[in-house]
C-alpha cells in the first residue's frame, strides 16, 4: 500500500496556482525527499496532504484514506511543520503531554529527547525562553514521541548545530528501520543524498521529475577526469559520447558525459591512462540542473 498518494493534486489561490496536478505515490517504508526553492509548493503540498487545506481540484490519500473525510488517520502521522508555533505559557513537558495526548501513549519520546539532547530541566523551562534551536528540537520530539506509522517533516534540521544533527539523522534511521515511511522536505540535499531512495523536485508548484537518487544520478552528467601517460588523439572520446577538455597539459584531460559512461570507458581502456577519477553527479548538482530557468537552457 502507497503510504502516500495524489492524485492531479491541485491548489489556486484567486489567480495564484500554488500546486499544478500533482501526482505523486510513496511506498509504505520509504525515506522520500520532497526538493524544491522557498515559493515552489512544498509546504502548500504538505498541508494538502495532511487535509489541512482544501484543494482546488485533486485528491490526497494517507495509507489508502482521505485525511480531510477520515480525520482518525492522522494519529498515525507526525508532523514537523516548517513553521513551528508553541504556547508560551507551557513548559516543554507539558507542551509535549498536551500534544502527546491526542496520540494515546508516547513510546518513542525518552529515545528522541536523549538523542536531540534536550534535558528534564529544559523541559521544565517555559517555551517561550526556549532559543531557535532548543524549539526545533521540541517540535521534532512531538513529531515522533507517539512512533507514527508516517513522518511527514517540513525543513527538519533548521537551526540544528551539526553534533545535533548527525543525533538526529541517526534517530531517523532507527525509525525508519522499525517501517516508519518518512516523508521529508528540506533544502539540506546532503542530507537528502544520504537517507533518501526516492525524491521529487518542484518548481513553481509544477512537479519536474519522481525517481530514485541513485536513477537520477545515472541518467544526469558524470565527470572523469584522466591522466594519460602522453597526449593522444581525443577524437575516439568525443565519438563515443564524451565532451573532452585538456586541463593544464594535453595529458590531463577533463571527460563530461551525459548518460551511459561504458562507451567512454572502453575507449579508454585502450589509451595508457595512468590515473582516472569518476563520480556521478552530486544531488545539489541535478537540482540545479532540473532548476534552470527555460531561458537559460536555451542559453539566451
Amino acid at each position: 500500500m502507497a503510504a502516500i498518494h495524489a492524485v492531479n493534486l491541485t491548489k489556486h489561490y484567486g489567480r495564484t496556482k500554488a500546486l499544478r496536478d500533482l501526482n505523486l505515490e510513496v511506498p509504505e517504508g520509504q525515506v522520500f525527499g520532497f526538493l524544491g526553492a522557498n515559493g515552489a509548493g512544498k509546504t502548500t503540498t504538505i498541508r494538502l496532504l495532511l487535509g489541512l487545506l482544501r484543494p482546488t481540484a485533486g485528491t490526497a490519500r494517507l495509507f489508502g484514506r482521505e485525511p480531510r473525510r477520515d480525520v482518525a488517520i492522522r494519529r498515525e502521522v507526525g508532523y514537523l511543520p516548517g513553521e513551528l508555533a508553541l504556547y508560551p505559557e507551557l513548559s516543554g513537558r507539558e507542551l509535549l503531554d498536551h500534544l502527546g495526548g491526542f496520540y494515546g501513549a508516547t513510546p518513542a519520546r525518552s529515545e528522541a529527547l536523549e538523542a536531540l539532547e534536550l534535558s528534564a530541566a529544559d523541559l521544565r523551562r517555559k517555551t517561550r525562553e526556549y532559543s531557535s534551536g532548543m524549539k526545533q528540537k521540541l517540535g521534532l520530539v512531538q513529531a515522533v514521541q507517539h512512533r507514527p506509522r508516517l513522518l511527514i517533516l517540513d525543513e527538519p534540521s533548521r537551526g540544528l548545530d551539526p553534533l545535533i544533527r548527525r543525533n538526529f539523522f541517526e534517530l531517523l534511521e532507527n525509525i525508519h528501520r522499525r517501517g516508519a515511511t518518512i516523508f521529508m522536505s528540506t533544502h539540506m540535499l546532503a542530507e537528502v543524498e544520504q537517507m533518501c531512495q526516492e525524491v521529487a523536485i518542484i518548481r513553481a508548484g509544477e512537479l519536474l521529475v519522481t525517481g530514485k537518487v541513485a536513477d537520477l544520478q545515472r541518467q544526469r552528467l558524470h565527470r572523469l577526469e584522466v591522466a594519460l601517460e602522453h597526449a593522444v588523439d581525443l577524437e575516439p572520446l568525443r565519438r563515443a559520447g564524451a565532451v573532452v577538455s585538456a586541463v593544464d597539459r594535453p595529458e590531463q584531460l577533463l571527460c563530461t558525459v551525459a548518460g551511459p559512461i561504458a562507451p567512454v570507458l572502453e575507449v579508454l581502456s585502450r589509451m595508457p591512462v595512468v590515473s582516472l577519477a569518476c563520480a556521478p553527479p552530486r544531488l545539489d548538482e541535478i537540482f540545479l540542473e532540473f532548476y534552470a530557468s527555460p531561458k537559460e537552457e536555451g542559453g539566451q
